[in-house]
């Protein structure tokens, strides 16, 4: 649960970092991946390890998905308002309770089902109440769906390739697979520099602060999805926006409304309540033996 937590703490914090870059979403996505991916092929390979055969049969599909919801999610954001794409976002659990229990067999209670309503409406609060939300197409709307359909199946395929891959190991096969769904729509796009079409080395260095601080998360969450439930892992994620929303507060100066206040607190009182009850129960997954990362 832990681990779970830090990864969303990490992808919170990580947000306002990429709020940061002066560089549009795809271009931050595409250097944030093959950073990655250099950093995760070397460190696998420097333990002794090596990407096999059986890697891309269990991984490819993780990032399959990953890499779809970095693009859609970037196409919603500019095509309709952050609110309504965080929003959206914020419907993975409605979509995973029924996978959870079809395939993973995890028991649905009641406070799972309570929680994840309340925390939706305090993220609602928190989106929809900041100062501008700005403007709205259909067609950003359906991007924004799209990129929920995405991170649920991450999240989906992630736990089934935890099953027979080790974290730094799927991570790797992840940020490969991703890096080449990305690719295409991010040169397609042009401008992978800043305003002067550069990478220059300020931009760099925050870009890879991203790739240590919210790419940590990954790994925290994938190591935990051999440890937690699906439904608690993605309950967990609830509290990002209230996590970035503060953080942008206390980090950018970014105004924050007693709406927006009220909706944090209720994510926060929610989830709290549900991951509290749980770290009661053990939990219904499979005893995993691998170490923390």
């Amino acid at each position: 649960m832990a681990a779970a937590v830090w990864a969303v703490v990490a992808w919170g914090v990580g947000n306002v970092v990429i709020a940061s870059v002066p560089m549009n979403g795809l271009a931050i996505a595409f250097h944030r991946l093959w950073f990655g991916t250099v950093i995760y092929l070397v460190a696998l390979y420097a333990s002794g390890r090596r990407l096999r055969r059986a890697t891309f049969r269990f991984g490819w599909a993780g990032g399959v998905a990953y890499g779809a919801d970095i693009a859609t999610f970037f196409l919603a954001v500019r095509l309709t308002s952050v609110a309504t794409a965080t929003t959206v976002s914020a419907l993975q659990p409605l979509v995973l309770l029924g996978f959870a229990a079809a395939m993973f067999g995890e028991r649905i209670r009641a406070r799972h089902v309570v929680a994840t309503v309340v925390s939706v409406g305090g993220v609602a609060m928190v989106a929809f109440g900041a100062p501008d939300v700005g403007g709205s197409t259909r067609l950003g709307d359906l991007f924004a769906v799209l990129a929920l359909i995405a991170w649920a199946a991450y999240f989906v395929t992630s736990k089934r390739a935890r099953e027979q891959l080790g974290t730094f190991e799927y991570m790797t096969v992840n940020q490969l697979v991703a890096f080449l769904v990305v690719a295409p729509f991010a040169l397609a796009g042009g401008a992978l520099g800043g305003a002067d079409g550069t990478l220059d080395p300020s931009i760099a260095l925050r870009i890879l602060l991203i790739v240590l601080v919210a790419g940590s998360g990954h790994v925290f969450i994938n190591w935990a999805h051999a440890h937690v439930t699906l439904v608690l892992a993605s309950l967990i994620t609830l509290a990002m926006p209230a996590i970035s929303t503060a953080v942008a507060w206390a980090a950018l100066g970014q105004e924050v409304t007693v709406v927006q206040v009220v909706g944090i607190a209720v994510v926060m009182v929610a989830l709290g309540a549900v991951v509290v009850r749980d770290a009661r129960e053990r939990p219904e997954v499979a005893e995993a033996t691998e170490p923390l990362p």
